[in-house]
């Protein structure tokens, strides 16, 4: 009987083996690390993608409901409030655009009382300044109509109640006012001037009686502005608030009818307009960026509404936004 010895394998089987194990080993690898890079790509686009959405959606949609005063445009509009003249308290016009022309600088003159010093918006910039109803707010209806026009609304069973420092237009499609609650104890919407936070009222007299049917709709004012690659707002004389990061760039322009057909005839910047009222439409523009950085650089430039920025020479992802939104209120 013959004994078979065992044998292991030779240098050459090994070398050959681990050969073969690296080649397969470098395959893996490399597929591993095409995936990771495209699944890095797409997040950061997706994030870019859903950033300038997001902002884009927060200001079109105010464009489009700016201007809103009542449910009939050719009536009487009165305004109770103090300071009602003054850009946050002039519900009389639907926006105001600021045009940047200059480090530190914007035209129309962009002051303290619509975005403080602490949180001014970055150079190369606009801002907008929209007067709207509130997003979130609810409209009431007043059942009965005023005892005089000094008299406090009657809302039963209001929900959301109106709370002291509410911005309210009241309207019943004769006459439209603006005023500020002072208060509310149902079923009194009270409307008193002094102790309530700015502006206040600087008389009780709404300037119409108003009649049973009429509504009551909270208003805001709100600024969107551009600072620290982020996108602001600032609501009424509130703190400004960060929406959105990797908002680098905004630039807007602002369709103008000039012979009253509603019509856009032409598009211009901010310091351009020559009547806010004859606004009919706004395009907006955003340049957003990623907060990742990748492996290309960006060496392009980008065309916003007409301004040139870049090229940035750095590597982070980025696309640029374009809307265009008629102001319904208006251009009807």
């Amino acid at each position: 009987m013959k004994k078979y010895l065992q044998s292991g394998f030779s240098v050459v089987e090994l070398m050959v083996a681990m050969a073969l194990s690296l080649v397969l080993m470098a395959g893996v690898l490399s597929i591993f690390a095409s995936s990771k890079l495209t699944y890095l790509n797409n997040e950061k686009t997706s994030r870019v993608q859903e950033s300038g959405r997001m902002a884009l959606d927060l200001i079109m949609r105010d464009i489009r409901s700016a201007g809103y005063s009542g449910c009939a445009k050719a009536v009487p509009f009165n305004s109770t409030l103090n300071n009602s003249a003054t850009l946050l308290w002039d519900y009389s016009r639907p926006m105001q655009g600021f045009e940047f022309t200059g480090p530190g600088t914007w035209a129309p003159a962009l002051d303290t009382t619509v975005i403080p010093a602490a949180q001014a918006p970055q150079d190369g910039s606009d801002a907008i300044l929209l007067r709207v109803s509130q997003r979130e707010g609810v409209a009431l209806v007043m059942p009965t109509a005023l005892a005089s026009a000094t008299a406090n609304p009657q809302i039963a069973g209001a929900n959301p109640a109106p709370v002291a420092g509410q911005i309210m237009l009241i309207t019943d499609c004769n006459a439209s006012t603006v005023f500020q609650v002072s208060g509310y104890a149902t079923p009194n919407v009270s409307h008193a001037t002094g102790a309530v936070p700015i502006p206040g009222n600087s008389t009780t007299d709404l300037g119409y009686v108003f009649q049973g049917g009429a509504r009551l709709i909270p208003m805001q004012t709100v600024v969107y502005y551009v600072r620290g690659n982020a996108l602001w707002r600032r609501v009424g004389s509130n703190v400004p608030e960060q929406l959105i990061d990797g908002v680098q760039a905004l630039q807007i322009v602002y369709g103008e009818d000039t012979n009253s057909d509603r019509i856009v005839d032409n598009y211009v910047a901010a310091n351009a307009v020559g009547n806010w009222s004859n606004i009919v439409s706004v395009s907006v523009s955003l340049l957003v960026q990623s907060d990742a950085i990748g492996n290309d650089i960006d060496t392009g430039t980008y065309n916003v509404l007409g301004t040139v920025v870049g090229p940035f020479n750095d590597r982070r992802l980025r696309m640029l936004f374009t809307s265009t939104a008629a102001l319904r209120n208006v251009a009807i």
